[in-house]
């Protein structure tokens, strides 16, 4: 989800913002536990929103670990065993493994083989999060090649050109539902952020896809720089206005005030800087 949903850590109180990195924390542990050593390499802050979503809608919460982080040995805490958290591990799993696969397909000669040597050793770990979660695999894979197709044809529309990125968050946080008839309104909110997400990272390669004349749907609009940011802001707005009443729509029973602020304060702040560099410190609290 490439680091758009986050937190507005000046906002957050110093508990939520502790219990958001020891999910964090918890995913590392998870992907090694589940998937080996390799699988961390791959940690991000994006799927803990997911393991939020889960562990929220069910109400199950993490039992706090005091191991050291190898990376930060003075940091001791983390959640870990929620259903919430083998969820978010087998998406990262999943969802880098067909990020893999796209990149082998239109990167630079460099990285398309070095994408292809990544995923040759990811094979493994994609065949046990495929078997773990079938409905996403096929979700994913599906959206990968209808996404590969849409660049292929150089389409225009908006709708088609962030279709399956959307469908892959979709079928994401149809996941994270407590009960069967959570499932429409998560997949619902799924899209509209999958298209936030979309637009929002089209806007931030604007300038490098023009240079190395990679397909664009802001670019095959004719747009410039300029434009293409705030059409990118256009369309993620009416798309956050669709997501909110999807989001209030949900029993969240835990990680509320964690949501919120990623909602209604963290995504309108990434929907404000449409198009604008961001270092690592601003996608990923420290």
């Amino acid at each position: 989800m490439f680091g758009y949903l986050t937190p507005y850590k000046p906002e957050m109180k110093i508990l939520e913002f502790e219990c958001y990195r020891g999910v964090y924390c918890g995913l590392c542990k998870q992907l090694a536990a589940d998937y080996g050593f390799l699988a961390r390499m791959f940690l991000n802050y994006d799927l803990v929103l997911v393991s939020l979503l889960a562990d929220g809608l069910s109400g199950q919460t993490g039992k706090p670990c005091m191991q050291r982080c190898m990376v930060n040995p003075v940091r001791r805490c983390m959640l870990t065993q929620t259903d919430g958290l083998r969820l978010a591990a087998d998406g990262l799993v999943l969802t880098v493994w067909y990020k893999l696969a796209d990149d082998a397909a239109d990167e630079p000669f460099a990285r398309r083989m070095a994408s292809r040597l990544l995923r040759f050793a990811c094979r493994r770990m994609h065949k046990k999060a495929a078997a773990r979660r079938p409905e996403i695999d096929r979700a994913l894979a599906e959206a990968t090649r209808s996404q590969q197709q849409a660049e292929a044809d150089a389409t225009a529309s908006y709708d088609r050109a962030a279709d399956a990125t959307a469908r892959m968050t979709a079928s994401i946080f149809a996941a994270c539902a407590a009960s069967e008839d959570q499932k429409p309104t998560l997949e619902r909110l799924g899209s509209f952020l999958g298209r936030i997400i979309y637009f929002l990272d089209a806007a931030e390669d604007f300038e490098e896809d023009v240079r190395r004349g990679r397909y664009n749907v802001f670019v095959r609009n004719g747009l410039t720089k300029a434009q293409a940011d705030e059409e990118a802001r256009r369309q993620c707005r009416m798309a956050a206005a669709e997501a909110a009443r999807c989001y209030q729509q949900l029993p969240l029973r835990l990680n509320k005030p964690i949501w919120d602020n990623i909602l209604y304060l963290g995504l309108p702040q990434s929907i404000q800087m449409a198009g604008q560099p961001r270092r690592r410190q601003d996608r990923h609290p420290a």
